[in-house]
């Protein structure tokens, strides 16, 4: 009886360590769920030549054409403020 118990105990055991020594790959599920969420990952690579370059002062034009605002409507003085009222409540 007391070597059926001891074989019993030490196959135990063996299962036990071998459980916890499983090297789980950490990561793989998110790396995994992103790479089938994108649409193209090379997108970066492929928009380059739409994607414009240039200083802020080149790009002021395509900014204010974007947003419809001039450079006058941008600038304030120092005692004129462009908060909105309504958001301070």
């Amino acid at each position: 009886m007391k070597v059926q118990l001891r074989v019993l105990m030490t196959l135990l055991t063996i299962l036990l360590i071998s459980g916890c020594a499983n090297e789980t790959k950490l990561g793989h599920h998110v790396s995994l769920v992103r790479a089938e969420q994108t649409y193209n990952p090379k997108a970066s690579q492929d928009n380059l030549g739409v994607v414009p370059t240039g200083s802020g002062e080149r790009m002021e034009g395509a900014y204010q054409s974007y947003t419809g605002k001039s450079e006058s409507d941008l600038s304030s003085s120092e005692n004129e403020s462009q908060f909105l009222d309504g958001f301070s409540k």
